[in-house]
């Protein structure tokens, strides 16, 4: 059902205090979804507010808050119910990782906004 996605958000190094986000939508625009959402989170990223930035992540990745087939939440180590194309934001060493691909979060975010930057630029 629909385009699930999940994103993991490590805020210590205790993968048992994982915050887990999935959705039953948006696995086809996870990527750059998550990519606008580090962005409005930079400021407590940099700051090292884990915990707010950890909530602007959260509310930004979700796009619908009435559905009931929308977002859920689980707190601990990964345990997906189906496979999915891995995405974790780690709050401990400030890096993103999308399937085996570990990048500084920073870098992250510039790649995929110069991305949305270079379509807009050619439409």
């Amino acid at each position: 059902m629909g385009a699930r996605t999940n994103f993991t958000i490590v805020t210590t190094e205790d993968p048992n205090q994982n915050i887990n986000l999935y959705s039953h939508w948006g696995g086809d625009s996870g990527v750059m979804d998550l990519a606008l959402a580090l962005n409005k989170a930079m400021p407590r990223i940099r700051m090292g507010d884990t915990s707010y930035a950890a909530r602007i992540l959260i509310n930004a990745l979700q796009d619908n808050h009435d559905s009931e087939t929308g977002y859920g939440l689980y707190v601990g180590d990964i345990n997906h119910e189906e496979q999915y194309e891995y995405k974790e934001v780690n709050l401990t060493n400030n890096t993103v990782t999308v399937g085996d691909i570990t990048k500084p979060i920073d870098k992250f975010i510039t790649y995929y906004l110069d991305m949305v930057s270079a379509e807009q630029a050619t439409v």
